[in-house]
Formats: structure tokens, sequence, C-alpha cells
């Protein structure tokens, strides 16, 4: 997935690096047909509740692409991220860049 995404290298190395950090460690032994759309909230909050709201919205855009991937790659499974909106996860205000 990450290899053939297109995407600049310091996005590629964020997204690894999230990876790595938050989303391994907790599913490193599950398969993909077990983490629902619950868990995947679960972790975000974790996250968010650490102090990290931009990671966690990350972490749900990390799983959304690992998923769409295993999708386009022909394997037959949901994508639990379809039914966790960004916003659902942490809003942001705009910054005043005047």
């Amino acid at each position: 997935w990450l290899k053939e995404a297109k995407m600049a290298d310091s996005t590629r190395s964020m997204r690894k690096a999230i990876f790595d950090r938050d989303i391994l460690p907790i599913w490193e032994k599950r398969l993909l047909t077990e983490i629902t759309p619950d868990d995947l909230r679960a972790l975000c909050a974790k996250v968010r509740d650490r102090g990290a709201p931009a990671t966690a919205v990350h972490i749900r855009d990390v799983v959304k692409q690992i998923y769409s991937y295993a999708i386009l790659h022909g394997e037959k499974i949901a994508n639990p991220a379809d039914e966790v909106g960004p916003a659902s996860i942490a809003t942001f205000e705009a910054k005043d860049r005047a």
C-alpha cells in the first residue's frame, strides 16, 4: 500500500510513522475483516484524548487507504473508515492568516 501510493516523500514518511506507532501495535494480530468502525473510532478517540487530534484524523485516513488498496486488489472486505467521518473524530478552527 504505502510503496505504491503516489504521494510526497514527507507524506509517505508521516503516514509510515503513524502506522508504525499508532496502528500496528494495536491491530497487528488482527485480520482486516476483524476490524470494525467501532474499533477505529476507539483508536482515534484514544489518540485524540492524548492530545493529538490531527494524528487521530490521520489514523482514520491511513486506515481508509489501506482498506481501499486491499479492496482494489481483490479483497472482499468492508472499509471501516467509510463509516467514520473525519469530523466525527476532531474538528479544527481555521487559522486567521490576515
